[in-house]
């Protein structure tokens, strides 16, 4: 011990291996630091989105405000109205099945609506 603490070169490598990648209180880079910290944040937040999706609930500030509200279309008797009424309605209940029901759609339908395409 009496050497250990007197020759600076020994104590230098005793320290070097105490405190390097094979001794017993490896110090980590600041990469590691940043690397560690990344992903402790990413399981906290894959933690967080498991556990709302156990309890199947949608935050009350995430949700689609409930309403009675008639179907635009659906009063009068134009076809093209209808078809666009019932397309409001599947694209609120149904979104990925509205392209199927948009390649179905009657000519007159898609006169009425103007369509746009930037250039």
């Amino acid at each position: 011990m009496n050497i250990l603490l007197t020759d600076p070169d020994i104590l230098a490598d005793y320290v070097n291996d105490f405190y390097g990648p094979e001794g017993p209180y490896p110090t980590p880079t600041e990469a590691e630091e940043v690397a560690m910290f990344q992903e402790n944040a990413r399981q906290q937040f894959a933690e967080e989105i498991a556990q709302q999706e156990r309890q199947h609930q949608v935050p009350a500030n995430f949700q689609r405000p409930q309403m009675e509200m008639p179907t635009p279309g659906q009063a009068d008797g134009n076809p093209a109205n209808q078809f666009w009424g019932n397309f409001s309605q599947m694209m609120d209940n149904r979104p990925e099945d509205a392209w199927k029901y948009l390649s179905q759609a009657p000519a007159q339908a898609i006169a009425s609506k103007m369509l746009v395409q930037d250039v």
